[in-house]
């Protein structure tokens, strides 16, 4: 297993429950790390076996800048959601802060 993590990954999205943060964007500080099978990569030392964690963080922007959520939690568990699509990945953790 290999453990690959992303951090401090900036991003700004509309979240919160006062009335104020859903008109405003704001500033997200995302945290991930992860675990997965990475046999295939190791032995061919090429990308198109590896997990590309470029993309990942890619996917992970998305899916927040395009959220409206109450709760940290609720988009918490959508970005595990898109990560525990592939499926090398044994585990994951996510971490959302607001600075």
């Amino acid at each position: 297993m290999a453990t690959i993590r992303i951090h401090d990954l900036s991003v700004r999205a509309y979240i919160g429950t006062k009335a104020w943060e859903r008109k405003n964007k704001q500033d997200l500080l995302v945290n991930i790390t992860l675990e997965y099978d990475a046999t295939k990569a190791c032995r061919s030392d090429a990308i198109k076996d590896a997990l590309d964690y470029g993309a990942l963080a890619t996917k992970v922007k998305s899916t927040i800048q395009h959220s409206r959520y109450l709760l940290l939690e609720k988009l918490a568990t959508k970005v595990l959601d898109k990560i525990m699509v592939d499926q090398r990945v044994g585990w994951a953790r996510v971490r959302l802060d607001k600075p």
